[in-house]
Order: structure tokens, then C-alpha cells, then sequence
């Protein structure tokens, strides 16, 4: 199973046309690499940005199952704490600019655990992962820096993609929403409250303004919130409340559909910083018709407070972190090159 989760973490590219045979690795393992051996040789403990390609054959299906071509190069350290011993093997051998072929029968994928093999595979057939080489780095700071900057150009085209997919669901639950649409309403008018509608069909009642541009797909908005059920008003979650022991503000990825549910994103890119406002949510739009027991049921209308205490932009969040990990990776070796020194003094 481990070798399922090394390829569906870092993903997968360019399914190679080469004719060349598969070369025998460990674990089931067989590859081959398309190199013209001119790239940096790839280390112990550096840092890879790939593109990966994933597909599943079979006698009468060939399936891609992901391909990072569509959102964004993906970066992965090449050691033992992330990459399974008989990927890592081949991987030392590799270069800047190669391209690697790795296929594995389903049989030794899901040895370990075959009830969890997707229905639409059988045993007998195969998974191939493609990794192209695109970069090598020394330090994680250097693999996050390529990162941002890789993110700041994928991400219209992730969010338009990812955006794509939201309204495709919300048509398949149009009917649902509709039926929880005239409910909130009802609500609304009986409560005399005036709200404005998001892209998706959330009801926003602002209370307070807020300041600057309205919060899109590159923010990362941070959030005081207390949620409850409309049919009981009862609160089910509060980030602000300590009997809930999770007081700390939330912050949310807001072009990452899908970390929150659809409501909150569609809420979100209608308020600013500094907004307080309520937020009535759809059921579709929330936890549908299984709801998230035992606090919420099937098909649940839900009621948010929000408040937005803050707004940044992805690349400032990014570079922020970008920055911290270089200031962690420099005192760490500072520390290493005190104790090497120390070391040697008591060596004279």
C-alpha cells in the first residue's frame, strides 16, 4: 500500500512512449529512466520539483488517474522519511532532466490491504508513475522559493479548474438547493433580515463592511466563527467559544476549494477584511445530504458568524514561510557548526 501513497502524494507526469524494457527493482518494483546524463546527479536529502503523471492500465481500461500538469510542479524530498526504500534506490541514480518510468502490479500495491483497491481495478494489472526531473535543490528553502513561484502562475488555472468542478456539483444538487434556498428565505423574510447572494447560492448578511478589495482565489483569510443548525439554532463548532477547546483564529486557503465546505468559499469571496457578517448556508453547500454526525444532520441548513480579523495574499503567506524556513535551516546550522567546533577544541 505504501507504494500507492508515495506515488498519490507526489503525484505524477508525462506517461513516456518509450520502448526500452523495464528493469527489475525491489518490491515488485520495475522502471526505466530516459536520461542524456548531462543533468546535476541527484543527492541524499535534496529537494526534487516534478512533474507526475499517473495511470492505470489494464486489459480494457487505461485511465489517468492524475497529472500535475494540470495544477503545478510538486516538490519532494529524496530520503527515507519520504520516499519508500525501493523508489529511493532508483531515484540516487537519477539527474536533473530525467524522465522515470516506475510500473507495479496492483497485486503488490494492495498486498497488504486489498480491500481498499478501487473497484475499477483488478489484480494483474498495473500502475505507471511518471517523474520528470525538472529542478534539484540543496535546501527546502530553495525547493519553497521555486514553489511560490510556480504557485503564483498555476493558480488561476488551478482555481478556474477546481471552480469548474464546484458548479458541475451544484448543478447535480440544483434541486436540493432550491428547496433549501426557499427555506432560508423564508427565514430571512420572517426575520425581516436584507442578505446578498454568493456565485454558488449562499445568503450573506453583512453586518459590518469591513475595508479594501474584496477576498479572492490568491487570499488566505483569517476567521473568528461560530456555527449552528438553522432549524434549532442550536451551535454545533465555535473557534471563539471555549467550551468547543479550539480557540485559536482559523485561517482559510480560500482558492483551496474543497479545505472548507463550498458555502464557506462562496461567503468568503463576498466579504473584506474586517467584515462580520452571517452566513446562511444551503445544504448542498455544507455537509449535503450526510451531514457530519452526531451535531449535524442529512441535508442540514447551516447559520455562520464570521468574522474576518484578517487578509493576505497567498505569495506574502508563502514568502513568510519561505523566509522562516531559511531562518529555522541557518540556526540549525549555526548550531551544527557550535557543536563541530566545540568538538574539536576538546580534540586539541
Amino acid at each position: 500500500m505504501k507504494h500507492f501513497i508515495f506515488t498519490a502524494l507526489i503525484s505524477i507526469v508525462f506517461f513516456s512512449s518509450c520502448t526500452t524494457s523495464f528493469k527489475k527493482g525491489d518490491a515488485g518494483l520495475e522502471y526505466k529512466i530516459i536520461s542524456d546524463g548531462n543533468g546535476k546527479k541527484l543527492a541524499y536529502g535534496n529537494f526534487m520539483q516534478l512533474q507526475i503523471t499517473q495511470r492505470y492500465k489494464g486489459a480494457k481500461l487505461d485511465t489517468l488517474l492524475e497529472d500535475s500538469r494540470n495544477y503545478l510542479p510538486r516538490t519532494a524530498a529524496c530520503d527515507s522519511g519520504s520516499t519508500p526504500a525501493a523508489y529511493l534506490k532508483i531515484l540516487m541514480t537519477a539527474r536533473k532532466g530525467d524522465s522515470l518510468v516506475f510500473r507495479i502490479l496492483t497485486d503488490s500495491v494492495f498486498k497488504q490491504s486489498p480491500a481498499e483497491m478501487p473497484p475499477f481495478m483488478k489484480k494483474g494489472d498495473y500502475l505507471y508513475t511518471t517523474l520528470k526531473i525538472l529542478n534539484i535543490f540543496d535546501t527546502k528553502s530553495q525547493a519553497d522559493s521555486a514553489n511560490t513561484a510556480e504557485m503564483k502562475l498555476a493558480r488561476p488555472k488551478i482555481f478556474k479548474t477546481q471552480s469548474a468542478k464546484v458548479g458541475k456539483e451544484i448543478e447535480k444538487n440544483k434541486a436540493q438547493i432550491e428547496a433549501d434556498s426557499r427555506l432560508i428565505s423564508a427565514y430571512l423574510e420572517k426575520n425581516n433580515i436584507k442578505a446578498i447572494k454568493g456565485d454558488w447560492g449562499t445568503f450573506i448578511d453583512i453586518h459590518t463592511e469591513g475595508t479594501g478589495d474584496k477576498i479572492n482565489y490568491s487570499s488566505v483569510a483569517t476567521v473568528n466563527y461560530t456555527g449552528r443548525t438553522l432549524d434549532s439554532m442550536k451551535v454545533f463548532d465555535s473557534n471563539t467559544d471555549p467550551a468547543f477547546n479550539h480557540t485559536q483564529p482559523f485561517q482559510v486557503s480560500v482558492g483551496q476549494l474543497g479545505g472548507v465546505i463550498f458555502g464557506w468559499s462562496d461567503a468568503l469571496m463576498q466579504l473584506k477584511k474586517g467584515t462580520k457578517a452571517t452566513v446562511y448556508i444551503p445544504s448542498a453547500l455544507g455537509y449535503g445530504k450526510n451531514g457530519n454526525a452526531p451535531k449535524i444532520a442529512p441535508n442540514a441548513n447551516l447559520v455562520f458568524d464570521i468574522e474576518v480579523l484578517n487578509v493576505e495574499s497567498e505569495d506574502e503567506l508563502m514568502t513568510k514561510n519561505a523566509e522562516k524556513t531559511r531562518d529555522e535551516e541557518q540556526l540549525r546550522q549555526h548550531a551544527m557548526d557550535s557543536i563541530q567546533n566545540a568538538n574539536k577544541a576538546k580534540q586539541k
